[in-house]
């Protein structure tokens, strides 16, 4: 805008040293042909004054001047000529003669015949009826013209280059007020009338540009939530792969920073075959599903390509607790399957050899006892599979009211004092009481299967302590032992259904294999947290902290 506003000055400034130099050269053809007229009426008189005193014959004799003379008679008759052209026509019908015998003076621009030349012609009529003719070459205008043209040009290029300071400090100010308006507060702004709807559009325009900003910016924070928000991976795409969009959830499962992964194809973030039989079979049918496994964990990807759009999203999902819970049933299934069928192949054995008369009488008793011991542990077995599905279930109809702990964990090593005298071993119970909102047959299950547990797999003569304090506002449980321990590689896994670091020892201290996994599921119960340690030979510590109680309820 400045730029054509100083050309605009420009070319106003030339236009208008134009126009001064026409009107300079048109007054000049103007005033020259008068001056030149008014100079021939001065030498006329003075040339009539002359003729009057030395008479016509003398005057032009001895006259001396640059302009045609001659004298003209009434009639038309040639008198003189100062040219000296002899036999020259009759000049009464030249229109300066004409003139100059009806009013007694006369003028007239012309081209002469005779001198083949443009003259300006004055004629005045004497009192003897004669013409007086004066005249002078129209030459002398234009030479004089002539010489006043470089002047004209070079005053021209003098004013346009004065005028170029001028013209921009004028267009700095005129451009001042534009430049320095507040499109926020056009009406405070000292601006020119004119631009006062302009800057009252550009004001609405803004405003209804900065809604718009905020109903962006509003959307993108709900997206930003939403994304941000959401467990599941998110991924959005273009034609060409490559990330526009992408969460948290998606950058922790892939194991990037989301601001490298902007702009990135996702064969450059995760070039896994996986994700790449994923993308070929995206593009070749568009949508695709696939697993991808990464960190130990388990995810499932699905990919599908948008609705009338170039690009596709891809949502990850962790699937890992799903997995291993699918590999934990069907483990579980199979110990089961195998569990319940041990006692009673057991039973139907020595039953199948007492009815065919296989056993001697003495022998009796002793199957007896073998029979009633597989009878009570298939019964134990059923007992806990049925506790464990309850607990699955969320154990319903559970309690919630302030139980004391060292009341339960007291209860629970005086009912087990006699097995850990059977074995040898040391039972203490000590601490404090501390109070934990739960259920009580629950706590006295936790109870029960930890020290039982640190009973049947303690050596002869080792010991057990039990300890309960209140910490934190809560209540911790602790059940330590002297025993075998647990190798490092088995202690994430003690507390699965049916699992057993060594089965031979498992089954002759006549376990089930799923007190652990009844104590696990009570502590999720109660919210409570178990922490093991245990090193192999030198015994188990398994700590279980419960949070601090709150209201009672059923």
């Amino acid at each position: 805008m400045r730029k054509r506003i100083f050309i605009s000055f420009i070319a106003l400034i030339m236009v208008f040293g134009t126009l001064a130099s026409l009107l300079l050269a048109g007054i000049v053809s103007t005033v020259i042909p008068n001056q030149v007229m008014k100079r021939l009426r001065e030498e006329a008189s003075l040339v009539i004054a002359r003729m009057e005193s030395l008479g016509a014959e003398n005057a032009f004799g001895r006259l001396i001047s640059t302009s045609r003379i001659t004298h003209i008679a009434p009639d038309g008759t040639v008198l003189f000529d100062s040219t000296g052209f002899e036999d020259l026509d009759n000049h009464a019908q030249r229109e300066e003669v004409e003139e100059a015998l009806k009013t007694g003076n006369g003028s007239a621009v012309r081209y002469s015949s005779t001198l083949r030349a443009n003259l300006i012609y004055v004629s005045t009529r004497l009192e003897d009826g004669t013409v007086l003719r004066l005249a002078a070459s129209e030459s002398a205008s234009r030479e004089m013209m002539g010489s006043m043209l470089p002047w004209q040009i070079f005053g021209t290029l003098a004013l346009l280059i004065l005028c170029l300071p001028l013209a921009a400090r004028i267009t700095s100010l005129l451009v001042k007020p534009i430049l320095e308006m507040d499109l926020d507060k056009p009406d405070d702004s000292l601006v020119y009338e004119e631009l006062i709807p302009l800057a009252r559009r550009i004001d609405e325009q803004a405003k209804q540009n900065r809604r718009q900003l905020e109903t962006l910016d509003e959307r993108r924070q709900e997206l930003d939530v939403l994304l941000g928000g959401m467990q599941e991976g998110f991924l959005a795409m273009d034609e060409d792969q490559r990330i526009l969009l992408i969460n948290n959830s998606a950058c922790q499962m892939l194991g990037v920073d989301s601001r490298w992964a902007l702009g990135k194809t996702v064969p450059e973030v995760n070039r896994r075959q996986e994700m790449l039989t994923l993308l070929a079979e995206l593009r070749e049918k568009g949508c695709a599903t696939g697993m991808l496994g990464r960190g130990g964990k388990t995810y499932m990807l699905s990919a599908s390509r948008v609705p009338h759009g170039r690009g596709a999203v891809l949502l990850i999902s962790d699937q890992t607790e799903k997995v291993e819970g699918e590999s934990t049933r069907k483990r579980f299934a199979a110990n089961v399957s195998h569990e319940l069928r041990t006692p009673p192949t057991t039973i139907c054995g020595y039953a199948e050899m007492m009815d065919k008369g296989m056993v001697m009488p003495q022998d009796i008793p002793a199957i007896s006892g073998v029979i009633l011991k597989e009878g009570r542990r298939m019964l134990s077995l059923v007992e806990d599979i049925l506790r464990l599905s309850r607990l699955d279930e969320g154990f319903p109809g559970g309690a919630h009211v302030r139980v004391g702990l060292f009341d339960v964990a007291r209860a629970a090593c005086e009912s087990l004092l006699p097995a850990a005298k059977d074995k040898g071993i040391s039972l203490a119970c000590e601490g404090e009481e501390a109070f934990v909102l739960g259920d009580r047959t629950l706590l006295d299950e936790l109870s029960s299967n930890l020290i039982d547990n640190a009973i049947k797999y303690n050596q002869a003569g080792g010991s057990v302590k039990v300890i309960v304090s209140a910490q934190n506002r809560g209540a911790v449980l602790t059940v330590s032992d002297n025993g075998f321990g647990i190798e490092p590689q088995h202690q994430s896994q003690i507390f699965e259904r049916f699992y057993r670091t060594d089965k031979s020892r498992s089954k002759a201290t006549g376990g089930t294999g799923l007190g652990l996994s009844i104590v696990k599921h009570a502590a999720e119960y109660h919210s409570a947290i178990i922490t093991l340690k245990s090193t192999p030979g030198q015994g188990t510590t398994i700590r279980v902290a419960f949070p601090e109680p709150g209201e009672e309820g059923a």
